[in-house]
């Protein structure tokens, strides 16, 4: 393959994902800017100069720029003043305060800041629900695989092929459903459904003397299983959840030192897997991925570190306390200080990516 066609087999999939992370984003910001009366001035997917664009009849700029990774949302009076095209500053008018960012509530504010990472976490839950909805659900099979000699399954009559039905009357789709059920019913003797051979048969399980864990119930494998949306949904839910759960404590950990920085991942890394799941897993894995990164994306952007949508609602936060915003002074330097954090993480990570692969040798 020549070096064209896997640079864009790679770098093409990962500008896409990051389009739409960066799209539904800002989308997030947008929305809600907009149903707060604050006039938005410019919607950008990329950062530099303008490749294309054009402005919407409510006076926004929508536009592709060069650099493509991010975006944002200029909304008008965002610091409560303007900058003129020759770079005078003037105060808002009456009619520009009342379609400012600036002058709306914190709440307000908050909830445009807010918009823009919790959207992503919702548009990953959904993505991935909608792929379970589609494809189902991998579950183990209830039906039976080997059934360990001298195990209470044995004992009982099961064989491997037989397919559980329901326990102690209660139908089950899954295998690790119903060892649920089991465990819960532990102590004593279960009754079982099970098919055989087109045959139901009713076959009781002493768990009297062993816990469920060693009823010798394997299974046969996995299969997929059709599932409707309430169920995907839940299933998204708790996957989201777990994610969430991981990325969260991933970070503490780095935060506290209990991980190295180097367990991060930064864009050529990303780029590189992106490019292999459509590669090697094709386009549904893609998608898959998308849902994650965008869940990741928003759990970052919450974090507490200026420039970033968590550090404006610490300032937010604290505007409210003080009855009073922080002075522009304060706000620029720490604004700085984050930027040169972001940027510093961002060279080591991104050190450490080109290394992995071994630009460095």
């Amino acid at each position: 393959m020549s070096f064209l066609a896997t640079f864009c087999l790679y770098s093409l999939p990962f500008l896409g994902v990051v389009a739409i992370i960066t799209l539904v984003h800002e989308l997030g910001h947008f929305v809600v800017a907009r149903c707060c009366g604050v006039r938005v001035e410019a919607f950008s997917l990329g950062f530099g100069r303008e490749i294309v664009g054009w402005t919407g009849r409510h006076g926004t700029r929508y536009k592709l720029s060069l650099l493509p990774l991010g975006g944002y949302v200029k909304m008008l009076g965002e610091q409560g003043f303007v900058r003129e095209a020759n770079g005078r500053i003037r105060v808002l008018n009456r009619e520009e305060r009342a379609r400012s960012y600036f002058h709306k509530s914190v709440g307000q504010r908050a909830g445009i800041v807010l918009a823009g990472p919790l959207v992503n976490i919702v548009f990953g839950l959904v993505v991935i629900a909608g792929l379970i909805y589609a494809n189902g659900l991998n579950v183990p099979s209830p039906t039976l695989g080997e059934v360990p000699a001298g195990s209470p399954a044995a004992t009982a009559g099961l064989r491997a092929g037989d397919r559980l039905v329901a326990v102690d009357g209660h139908p089950v789709v899954r295998l690790d459903a119903a060892m649920a059920a089991i465990g819960a019913a532990s102590d004593r003797i279960v009754d079982l459904t099970i098919a055989r051979d087109g045959v139901t048969l009713n076959l009781p399980l002493d768990l009297r003397a062993v816990p469920a864990a060693e009823s010798g119930l394997v299974s046969k494998g996995g299969e997929r299983l059709a599932v409707d949306m309430p169920t995907a949904a839940g299933e998204s839910l708790r996957i989201t959840g777990m994610f969430l759960s991981d990325t969260m404590t991933g970070l503490a950990e780095i935060a506290t030192g209990r991980r190295s920085i180097d367990d991060l991942a930064g864009p050529v890394q990303i780029a590189q897997v992106t490019g292999e799941t459509f590669i090697n897993l094709g386009f549904g894995a893609l998608v898959l991925l998308t849902a994650l990164l965008s869940i990741n994306i928003g759990v970052v952007n919450l974090l507490p570190i200026p420039v970033l949508d968590g550090g404006h609602l610490v300032f937010l936060a604290i505007e409210f306390v003080r009855r009073r915003p922080l002075s522009s002074r304060v706000l620029k330097i720490c604004s700085l200080g984050g930027l040169f954090a972001i940027l510093v993480i961002f060279v080591l990570i991104t050190g450490h990516d080109l290394a992995r692969i071994g630009l460095f040798g």
